[in-house]
């Protein structure tokens, strides 16, 4: 009977780890079994991220929505972070990587055309309020079609262009002595995904360049993160009305 219920629950099981260690873990009742545990922890860590990414962006959407304003928020952090996003997505999934090892990406690239759209709303360009959530999907979809060394090229080019993008929220966030209208909330959990993102990849994906990937996003979120402690109590400058 116990052994009739594992092998219907074996397709669920499957999503967390291989056949082999439902064997060791639920049939032979070796629980402690090393490279299972890690293998089902980097799993677990992997869809939490996933399911956490759906909603990373949305306080620093909702503040922006809220405030009316983008003040301290930098075009250029935006635009490049989303193409380093968008040849994320297109690496991956032309690797037919697991999804657990980059779903995040796919959520955080819907909710990065949301702040785009939301940043040339508030400075009244039009056109590009209108053409960005249709020109990101495409793009997204068109480089899934390149071949691999073209993808790679693009990820390789994509790692300083990710670290130039908070290397120049850092710089606009020293150089104002506060950090805007920057959701703490949304960069703390940065923090927390690359975190636990470092630790998943390092366990599943045998690819030293999405592993020199991550280990540079995650170092540049603790500088931002240690900005929201150094400017913790300081204001922007109110907007002067006309």
């Amino acid at each position: 009977m116990y052994l009739e219920i594992i092998q219907a629950i074996t397709p669920l099981l499957l999503i967390f780890m291989t056949e082999e260690c439902v064997d060791i873990i639920f049939v032979k009742f070796d629980i402690l079994h090393a490279e299972c545990l890690k293998l089902l922890i980097s799993k677990g860590l992997g869809y939490a991220i996933v399911a956490g990414s759906m909603f990373v962006k949305l306080p620093q959407i909702l503040k922006i929505h809220g405030s009316g304003s983008i003040a301290g928020l930098s075009l250029a952090t935006f635009a490049l972070e989303t193409f380093c996003v968008i040849m994320n997505v297109s690496y991956n999934y032309a690797q037919a990587l697991p999804f657990s090892t980059w779903g995040e990406s796919f959520f955080i690239l819907l909710q990065l055309i949301v702040l785009l759209s939301q940043y040339f709303h508030y400075t009244s360009s039009k056109l590009l309020l209108l053409t960005t959530p249709v020109l990101v999907p495409a793009l997204t979809w068109t480089l899934t079609t390149l071949p691999h060394q073209y993808l790679a090229l693009g990820l390789t080019a994509s790692i300083p262009l990710m670290a130039l993008s908070k290397i120049l929220q850092i710089w606009s966030n020293f150089q104002n002595g506060h950090t805007g209208q920057l959701s703490f909330i949304t960069n703390l959990m940065n923090f927390l995904g690359t975190l636990a993102r470092l630790f998943t990849v390092i366990q599943e994906v045998d690819d030293s360049l999405i592993l020199f990937n991550i280990f540079t996003v995650f170092i540049l979120n603790t500088v931002i993160v240690l900005q929201f402690l150094v400017y913790w109590n300081v204001q922007p400058p109110k907007e002067k009305s006309n």
